[in-house]
């Protein structure tokens, strides 16, 4: 890794350990600089030129590798399980939840993105789009596996009106990003985790699937003179 790269990669993730901490809009570039040891005062704005920019740098220096990992998930399931509920969740947990257990508390990756997606106003792991704070949406090469599977799950649950479906989704990723940046956040405390990782996120995986299928006891939510769709 040359010095150029090498300051690159710190200041990521200094930024990451800060936004997570205490979000996007109260960190300074100069504290960032700081926190990533940079002599040169204006390294942040160097390497990256704008706030938007760093945070857009962020997600896909993080994102390219779990869009991939989820794909080669997806592609090898069986074409019988590209049905299977259970097996769609486990494809949109394992990336996340390989990346805290590697980090091994180094990370604050789902911490950052929990506290910046709740801050926007939108649940989304990957991130969201609307709202985000970046300057033009991510590209199909940082979120298609995501898009793939989140299409592939609304199919399964077409039972369900369009209103409490979409509400399903939001509260599985407030599910599964909030229960990992809890783990992450023991991991980092050096806390004991009260059960074995992988059994951890195989209840986090059969809590979400029991989420997604509730059945619901509410009507959806119509305009006048429309019928449920």
């Amino acid at each position: 890794m040359d010095v150029k790269t090498s300051a690159r990669s710190r200041i990521l993730d200094a930024a990451e350990r800060l936004f997570a901490a205490r979000g996007v809009a109260d960190v300074s570039l100069r504290e960032i600089n700081s926190a990533a040891e940079q002599r040169n005062k204006s390294a942040v704005q160097y390497h990256f030129g704008t706030r938007e920019a760093l945070v857009r740098a962020l997600y896909e220096d993080r994102l390219g590798p779990l869009n991939q990992r989820r794909w080669e998930l997806l592609n090898a399931l069986p074409e019988e399980q590209r049905g299977d509920l259970r097996a769609l969740v486990q494809v949109q947990v394992q990336p996340l939840a390989e990346r805290v257990r590697d980090a091994r508390g180094s990370s604050c990756y789902m911490r950052f993105i929990h506290r910046f997606t709740m801050g926007s106003g939108v649940l989304d792991l990957d991130p969201p789009d609307p709202g985000s704070g970046l300057d033009r949406p991510l590209g199909p090469e940082y979120t298609s596996a995501r898009h793939k599977v989140t299409e592939l799950v609304v199919r399964r649950l077409d039972h369900l009106p369009a209103d409490i479906r979409a509400e399903r989704l939001r509260l599985m990723t407030f599910t599964i990003g909030s229960c990992l940046a809890d783990i992450e956040a023991r991991l980092e405390q050096g806390h004991e985790l009260p059960m074995p990782f992988d059994r951890l996120v195989t209840d986090l995986v059969d809590a979400t699937l029991g989420l997604l299928t509730a059945p619901s006891t509410r009507p959806a939510t119509t305009r006048p003179g429309k019928e449920p769709t």
